[in-house]
């Protein structure tokens, strides 16, 4: 797992890669600021821990598909979360388990969700490995929007389709990283990340994502951490496309092709990573991708050749040069926090090509008493289709923008209730669509102190 370092806890994602948990991020770039400075780490015992958590919440949204066929929907999601962890002087290993139970007035919306993540971490005194694997198993009804990822990390936008049924998207993934401390200021890392996404479903397609990269980072000062990051990723999706063909409205030929979309992407980045205040940080990466597209169906020159049209009109190799940028401010003050993320590079996606996403991320949170909080919170994702998909500038775009502001308030040291509100608007050029919807939402969580022991 890309360790970024310093300041961000969060900055694994410039590396592409950002799934892990924010506990392993935290450790990891403790551990690594604390081996660059030359501060000692106190020596541990085993320790394990274990903390459940259980989340009932109900749900009403008046137009859940989010398109002009309206879909609304009332119902109860229960989840129940289980997380364990092992840690010695030099290792750190965790293992979060979260299921989700959703029933509502529709059936066709009901789902059953599951998502495992091991992560681990073995400090050395010039080396730290890292791991990360994860098998998640959702639904288009939460899988194809960006809100449902709470770490403002650009890895896959979402599709934006949610259909008239929530079919299953299951997520397969691994991240290794290597890093190697060359001084007390200058440390190399290498990692690598693999993605494999199935979709049940006809409207979305199936993809492979890998990514390698290497980093280059150098401490400046106490403050200030410098770095420069190269990377290639593949992109590696089968694109199913049914046709029909005939004569005016003579139908002759009726078919199902499919063709393999892959593009493959170069990036180089330098940024930095600064604490400007004890309460505020920032850290900023800028370079540009270059990506090379193939598409792979004989299928299409077969049929092109016996009636003069392709059957996959709209796709064809291309080239393109992106500019990327991932920026991320961030202030914690003693009853308010702020975070502030963009995001504009390439993105995997489940339309069955690569997307140039732009990504405005922001949360907010404010202590009202030692028991109550108010949060908000907004996502503005705007796409565009690169990798082969000509024609498409401007008609296959998506615009989409999320905001949700609530109120949290602990009832006694395990027991907490939280009400929020989400407005949540899309515009697809491709299918002419623009729509609205309103989501209201009441949480009652059970969250006891973890558990801790020591052999």
């Amino acid at each position: 797992m890309a360790l970024y370092t310093a300041v961000v806890r969060r900055a694994s994602a410039l590396a592409g890669a950002s799934h892990a948990s924010s506990a392993l991020k935290s450790t990891a770039i403790a551990t690594l600021l604390c081996s660059l400075t030359g501060v000692s780490v106190p020596s541990l015992a085993k320790e394990y821990s274990a903390q459940t958590v259980l989340r009932a919440s109900g749900e009403y949204d008046d137009n859940v598909r989010l398109s002009d066929d309206k879909v609304s929907i009332a119902g109860l999601i229960v989840s129940p979360e289980l997380n364990v962890g092992v840690r010695t002087e030099k290792l750190d290993v965790r293992l979060n388990t979260a299921l989700d139970f959703a029933r509502f007035d529709k059936d066709e919306y009901n789902s059953d969700d599951q998502d495992f993540v091991l992560t681990s971490l073995y400090d050395l005194e010039y080396n730290t490995f890292s791991a990360f694997a994860q098998l998640r198993r959702d639904s288009t009804r939460t899988s194809e929007f960006p809100d449902t990822d709470d770490t403002g990390a650009l890895i896959d936008p979402g599709s934006g389709q949610v259909g008239v049924r929530a079919t299953r998207r299951e997520t397969q993934s691994f991240n290794l990283a290597w890093e190697h401390r060359l001084t007390e200021k200058q440390s190399v890392e290498l990692s690598t990340s693999y993605s494999k996404v199935d979709h049940r479903s006809d409207n979305l397609n199936d993809y492979d994502f890998t990514n390698i990269g290497a980093v280059y980072k150098f401490v400046l000062s106490d403050r200030t951490q410098l770095f420069a990051h190269v990377g290639v990723s593949r992109f590696d999706s089968d694109t199913d496309r049914f046709v029909l063909f005939g004569f005016g409205e003579i139908p002759i030929d009726n078919r199902l092709y499919s063709a393999n979309i892959q593009s493959d992407t170069y990036t180089v980045t330098v940024g930095l990573n600064r604490v400007l205040t004890e309460k505020l940080s920032f850290s900023i990466d800028a370079g540009a991708s270059y990506v090379e597209s193939g598409i792979d169906s004989s299928e299409a020159d077969v049929f092109s050749a016996q009636s003069g049209f392709s059957i996959l009109a709209g796709l064809q190799d291309d080239e393109d040069t992106v500019f990327k940028l991932n920026s991320m401010l961030e202030y914690s003050g003693e009853r308010t926090t702020l975070s502030l993320t963009f995001n504009s590079g390439t993105a995997p996606s489940a339309n069955g090509y690569l997307l140039f996403s732009n990504r405005l991320f922001s949360t907010a949170n404010y202590r009202l008493s030692e028991r109550s909080d108010i949060f908000a919170r907004l996502d503005l994702v705007d796409d565009e289709a690169l990798g082969g998909v000509v024609g498409t500038r401007g008609s296959s775009d998506r615009t989409y923008g999320a905001a949700r502001a609530g109120v949290s308030h602990r009832l006694t040291e395990a027991w907490f209730v939280e009400a929020s509100y989400r407005f949540r608007a899309q515009e697809r050029d491709s299918l002419e669509d623009s729509a609205k919807s309103n989501a209201v939402f009441l949480d009652v969580v059970y969250k006891p102190n973890s558990k801790t022991w020591s052999r």
